[in-house]
């Protein structure tokens, strides 16, 4: 998975802060799996990413959802988040995540979900969806 995370982060990583540093992103990624709660997406059988969730008492949060570029466009990504929008929903519970602000194709598919930007970051846009009809 660690391969998966630097093919699909180096660009936007480059886009937004101008160097990709293969240490920097070895250890980054070492820390984040060593402490989160990560399961691997499978697509047809093959791995094709990753996904990371926090569930709190009062909303869900998407730490990290990473496909690999070779699996992108294909609506891994859109059914993932589709189905823990229906879980989420299910429990009247909002769901929270975040992107770089160069990443603009996960931005634009949080909007097509109706994910709504609630903020931002020097880093990251904030995001969070609701159940159609839940009170905010």
């Amino acid at each position: 998975m660690r391969t998966v995370h630097h093919q699909a982060y180096r660009d936007v990583v480059e886009r937004q802060f101008g160097i990709w540093d293969p240490s920097f992103q070895d250890r980054h990624f070492a820390e984040a799996w060593a402490h989160g709660n990560y399961s691997v997406v499978l697509y047809e059988g093959q791995r094709c990413g990753y996904v990371a969730l926090d569930q709190f008492a009062d909303h869900l949060y998407v730490r990290e959802i990473v496909m690999s570029p070779a699996f992108q466009g294909r609506g891994v990504g859109t059914a993932l988040l589709e189905r823990l929008l229906r879980r989420a929903g299910e429990q009247d519970l909002p769901v929270r995540l975040q992107t770089l602000h160069a990443n603009h194709r996960a931005a634009a598919l949080y909007r097509r979900l109706r994910f709504e930007q609630v903020g931002s970051s020097s880093t990251h846009l904030l995001f969070e969806w609701r159940r159609v009809g839940a009170e905010a």
